[in-house]
C-alpha cells in the first residue's frame, strides 16, 4: 500500500492541502497529518492499515466496481452505490478482509427512482419494504442508517414502487484519510497500471466496470445487439477501449460518454471471457440478447440446456475441503482460509457433498479431554475452550455435562 498513499491530502471546507507523514512497519503502515486549530493548537489525524493487500482477481473486481460506482470527489467520505445486493456485499466484504473495516461501520441510506408519495400510509409501506430488503440481504447495521434513510427523486415520473424494485443502497464511511487513500488506489490502478496488468486481472477489473456502468441494448426489429459502457472522462473511455482490445474484443468510442461493443464476434468474446457475469440481472439480459443470434449454441457451445459453472474449483481442493470437514473443522471461514478459496465455494462443496447438515461426531478421547479441561478451568467460557479444541461450543457443553 505504500505506493498508493498520497503525499498530500485535502482538508476542510476550503480543501487546503497538507502533507502526510508515514511510518512503515513489517505488517502495517501508519499515516498521519496535522491540521491547525484555534489558539494556535494542532489536531492529529491518524490511520493505521495493513501494509499489503492481495492484488488478486477479487481485488481487481472490486477496484472496477469502485471506479464505476464510487464517488470521486475528495469530500472526506468514502461511498459506494448499487442496486444489486450481491455487489454491495462483495465490496463490503473486501473492505472487511483487506482493511479490517467491518460492514457495521458503514452508514447507509436508500435512493428510490420515484416521487415521494403523498399518502403517508403508502409511503410507510414503501419504506418498510425497501429497508427490510436491504437489511435482510446485506451486512449493513440497522443502527447505522441516516436520519433520512429513504430519499426520493423529485423529477421522476414514477409515482408507484415496482413490485421487484428496491432502489439503490448508498453506503458511506466518513474518514478523510481512508477516503483519499482508496480513491488514490483506484485512480492509480485505473490510469497507470490496468492496461499493463496480466489478462486475468484485466478481465476481473472489466467485470467490475461492466457490472457498474454497462447497459445492454436488445432491439430485435433491426437486430441491434450492443453493450454500452458509460464513462464521464475521455481518458477513462480510452483505457476501457485499450483493455478490451488487448483481450481481443473490438469496441468503439461514441462521444461524449460511451464505449460501445457490437457485432457478433465481439459479443461472443464477452460471453466466452465471462465479462458480463458479475451483475445477475444484466447477465440474464445479455444471455437473452446472445440467444437472438442464429446457431449461437453450435458456435459457442452455450445454451445447450446444461448450465455452465464458471467458478468450479479443482477436484484436489474439493477433496481437501471434504477431508478438513471430516477431521472436525466445520467453520466455513476457517476451511476457506486453509484451502485458499472463498467461503461461498466452501459452502457449495458442503451442499454438493451433503455436509453441514449433520453433526461431526467428536472422538470419545477428545470429548474426555475437553470435559477434563472444562472442569479444571471453570472460569474460561465454553466458546474459548471450543476455539482451543477447534469444536463447536455445544460440544464443550455436552462433554462437560457428560463428565459430571
Amino acid at each position: 500500500m505504500k505506493g498508493f498513499i498520497p503525499s498530500k491530502v485535502l482538508t476542510g471546507k476550503n480543501a487546503k492541502e497538507v502533507n502526510t507523514m508515514m511510518w512503515c512497519g513489517d505488517e502495517s503502515i501508519k499515516v498521519i497529518y496535522l491540521t491547525n486549530q484555534h489558539n494556535d493548537s494542532t489536531r492529529k489525524h491518524f490511520l493505521s492499515l495493513s501494509r499489503k493487500i492481495k492484488m488478486n482477481e477479487e481485488t481487481f473486481v472490486v477496484l472496477g466496481l469502485l471506479q464505476a460506482e464510487m464517488g470521486k470527489t475528495n469530500n472526506g467520505c468514502l461511498n459506494f452505490t448499487n442496486s444489486e445486493h450481491k455487489l454491495i456485499n462483495k465490496v463490503l466484504r473486501w473492505f472487511d478482509n483487506e482493511f479490517e473495516l467491518p460492514p457495521k461501520e458503514w452508514r447507509w441510506y436508500i435512493k428510490l427512482n420515484m416521487q415521494e408519495p403523498e399518502d403517508e400510509t403508502y409511503k410507510r409501506q414503501v419504506e418498510e419494504k425497501v429497508i427490510d430488503h436491504w437489511i435482510a440481504k446485506t451486512a449493513i447495521a440497522p443502527v447505522m442508517r441516516h436520519p433520512k434513510d429513504v430519499v426520493y427523486k423529485k423529477d421522476s415520473k414514477r409515482t408507484r414502487l415496482k413490485e421487484f424494485y428496491y432502489g439503490a443502497l448508498i453506503v458511506e464511511y466518513k474518514h478523510n484519510l481512508m477516503s483519499q487513500i482508496i480513491k488514490n488506489l483506484v485512480k492509480k490502478i485505473t490510469y497507470e497500471r490496468i492496461i499493463y496488468s496480466p489478462p486475468g486481472l484485466m478481465r476481473a477489473y472489466l467485470r467490475g466496470i461492466i457490472a457498474g456502468e454497462s447497459t445492454i441494448e436488445l432491439f430485435k426489429p433491426n437486430k441491434r445487439y450492443r453493450v454500452y459502457i458509460s464513462a464521464t472522462q475521455e481518458k477513462e473511455m480510452e483505457i476501457y477501449l485499450e483493455c478490451l482490445n488487448r483481450l481481443g474484443i473490438g469496441a468503439k468510442i461514441y462521444p461524449p460518454d460511451k464505449v460501445i461493443i457490437s457485432r457478433r464476434d465481439n459479443n461472443i468474446q464477452l460471453l466466452k471471457q465471462r465479462l458480463m457475469t458479475l451483475h445477475p440481472r444484466k447477465y440474464n439480459k445479455f444471455l437473452n440478447m446472445m440467444k437472438q443470434y442464429p446457431d449461437i449454441n453450435h458456435e459457442t457451445g452455450y445454451f445447450m440446456g446444461k448450465k455452465n459453472v464458471w467458478n468450479k474449483i479443482s477436484q484436489v481442493k474439493v477433496d481437501e475441503i471434504v477431508e478438513i470437514y471430516n477431521s472436525g473443522v466445520i467453520k466455513t471461514k476457517e476451511i476457506a482460509e486453509k484451502v485458499g478459496v472463498s467461503q461461498i465455494k466452501v459452502q457449495r462443496v458442503f451442499k454438493e457433498h451433503h455436509l453441514g447438515k449433520r453433526l461431526v461426531k467428536t472422538p470419545e478421547e477428545k470429548r474426555k479431554q475437553i470435559a477434563i479441561y472444562a472442569q479444571q478451568h471453570p472460569e474460561i467460557p465454553f466458546y474459548e475452550i471450543a476455539n482451543s479444541f477447534n469444536v463447536h461450543p455445544l460440544v464443550v457443553s455436552r462433554a462437560s455435562k457428560f463428565r459430571q
